[in-house]
């Protein structure tokens, strides 16, 4: 039976491979798994928290922006600005 791996442990094991490696797209790769994990379970409580709808804005191309569209920016932009 073939063992699932995680992607977390993928990473590591990957990295460990490489023995140049420094670590940086490690973290990356980290991060953006979390930033996806918190942006999916916001996603599935989305009716209890107010997150569905129309923000009130219009994109460049005159689309109305989406609640859930800022989630990722909003996670992702904690770690890197």
């Amino acid at each position: 039976m073939n063992k699932i791996v995680t992607l977390d442990e993928f990473i590591i094991r990957s990295q460990k491979e490489k023995s140049e490696s420094s670590g940086s797209f490690t973290r990356l790769l980290r991060d953006i798994g979390i930033a996806a994990k918190i942006v999916n379970r916001e996603v599935n409580k989305a009716g209890l928290v107010n997150i569905l709808g129309v923000e009130g804005s219009t994109n460049s191309t005159g689309d109305d922006v989406q609640k859930l569209m800022f989630l990722p920016m909003k996670h992702l932009s904690k770690h890197y600005h």
